[in-house]
């Protein structure tokens, strides 16, 4: 659970970093436009040229990897994958910035050093304001443009130069801590986040769920029955109801008591939950009744599964502490053709069903007469 957890925290990190870095589009041609003329004071114009249409070309790439990235909006699983592809992408382009150093710097030239120490403290900068939220990628994005920074000054062998690389790495390291401070304020936001996510969808599932059993509840029921019946409606679709009540209950808390007759409840729905598929709603009503929505299912469809059901329970073998229970089931099917038919109604046609089942002796399944045209609501 936690490395699931720590897998979908950095996948946030890394969608955060992406979308930081997407600006480049617009921000990272015209720099580099502006550089290569600038370049042009130290080196020859096809130079400056042959670095500024390298550089486009590593800019358009990277952007396309963010924009893959994006539109394949990836699982926890793959932030590894994602992140490896990423690094690499924009570690060119870190790489390619940060070659200035061997374009622009004329060793004794003081306008040269300043230009380029200009470009690397702004890359620094950027990077770390828009990198942070990912701390590996923070890490590895610092190191060519620092490597540039610190470079030519250490290269001068003068008392100023060692000045001012120790002004540069003092910078870096100012930098570098404040990128880790935001970056650690961010991933706390975001496993906050996640907890009160987690929170919430367990909120509510039990909103929806029954305490007992952990089926769907009456009121979950209620709602899904009548979005069901305007699906059926609007498609035309029959839509089947079982309504199951356990046969003899109330014998059986007599009997055994009301925490067996809990175990007992508890192990009907595990079995009527293993007959039902997955897009069929099986909830507990109250006491021992249940009740199956089935959509775009016709009638002979629903008297199979209804007796799937009937047996399945009839076969289960309740162990309690007082001696064996063997659970029956009665059964009422009814089907709401097309849809039209109010939920309140294809219920007590159930019921009547099942009530019918209950008269014929349990353990048994009963079909509701089709709902007369008139009696439509």
């Amino acid at each position: 659970m936690e490395v699931a957890r720590g897998a979908s925290v950095r996948l946030h990190q890394l969608r955060l970093y992406v979308d930081n870095h997407l600006h480049d589009r617009y921000l990272a041609p015209p720099l580099t436009v502006v550089v290569a003329a600038l370049l042009t004071s130290w080196v020859p114009v096809w130079q400056a040229v042959l670095w500024a249409g390298v550089e486009l070309a590593v800019i358009a790439a990277y952007i396309g990897v963010y924009l893959r990235f994006r539109r394949a909006d990836p699982g926890p699983q793959d932030e590894a994958h994602w992140t490896r592809r990423i690094a690499l992408a924009h570690g060119v382009h870190m790489v390619m910035w940060s070659s200035i150093v061997v374009w622009a710097y004329v060793p004794g030239n003081l306008n040269s050093l300043m230009f380029v120490m200009l470009v690397h403290l702004g890359l620094i900068s950027l990077t770390v304001a828009m990198s942070n939220p990912h701390r590996r990628l923070l890490l590895t994005d610092l190191v060519a443009p620092t490597v540039a920074l610190v470079a030519p000054t250490l290269h001068d062998g003068t008392l100023f130069s060692f000045g001012l690389t120790a002004l540069g790495v003092f910078y870096v390291t100012l930098m570098l801590m404040v990128g880790l401070k935001i970056h650690a304020s961010t991933a706390e936001t975001l496993v906050l986040r996640q907890r009160n996510d987690e929170l919430i969808r367990q909120l509510e599932q039990q909103v929806r769920r029954d305490g007992l059993t952990g089926l769907s509840n009456r009121e979950h029921f209620v709602a899904t029955g009548r979005n069901e019946l305007e699906r059926a409606a609007r498609y035309r679709h029959p839509l089947a109801l079982l309504m199951v009540d356990i046969d003899h209950f109330k014998q059986i808390n007599d009997t055994y008591g009301h925490l067996a007759g809990d175990e007992v409840l508890k192990a009907v729905s595990s079995v009527c939950g293993e007959m039902v598929r997955a897009n069929d709603c099986l909830a507990r009503l109250g006491g021992e009744e249940f009740a199956v929505l089935m959509p775009e299912t016709a009638l002979d469809q629903a008297i199979v599964a209804a007796e799937r059901l009937r047996l399945a329970v009839s076969r289960l073998q309740c162990e309690l502490q007082d001696g064996v229970v063997t659970p029956t089931v009665s059964v009422g099917v009814a089907i709401a053709e097309d849809g039209q038919e109010t939920l309140s109604s294809l219920m007590r046609r159930g019921d009547l069903a099942m009530y019918e089942a209950k008269s014929k002796g349990r353990n048994c399944v009963m079909v509701a007469p089709a709902q007369a045209a008139q009696q439509v609501a």
